[in-house]
């Protein structure tokens, strides 16, 4: 008579523990990618709010001070703007530091800008 052949109950209940395991680190592995997704979103929606705002914004260069505002979709934003003068004859900056928060996000810019030269520079 001849024997059957194929795998006993050990091997395959060592398959299957080895497929579990493999199985529960690549779960893991794809968690990890969509939170990091989620991060990822979050920063790139706060950075296009802080282009638009620069760019779109009518900013009062001339006007020192703090200012606020809220974006749609919950997102808060804070500005400085900052005079930079430093003397007579010298060109005038202004300097805007912008910070934009969303949830537990936050990014902030700063950008120069230029207010004009004094009256009688050439320069």
């Amino acid at each position: 008579m001849r024997s059957a052949r194929g795998f006993t109950l050990i091997e395959v209940l060592a398959a299957l523990a080895l497929l579990g395991v493999c199985a529960s680190v690549l779960l893991v592995a794809v968690g990890n990618a969509a939170r990091a997704m989620v991060h990822v979103e979050n920063s790139d929606r706060l950075v296009s709010v802080a282009r638009s705002l620069i760019d779109a914004q009518p900013w009062d260069m001339e006007k020192s001070g703090p200012q606020q505002g809220k974006w749609p979709g919950g997102i808060r934003w804070q500005a400085s703007i900052t005079s930079m003068a430093h003397g007579e004859g010298t060109t005038r900056l202004a300097r805007l530091d912008l910070t934009v928060s969303g949830g537990e996000r936050q990014v902030q810019f700063s950008t120069l800008q230029l207010l004009g030269r004094p009256a009688g520079t050439n320069r």
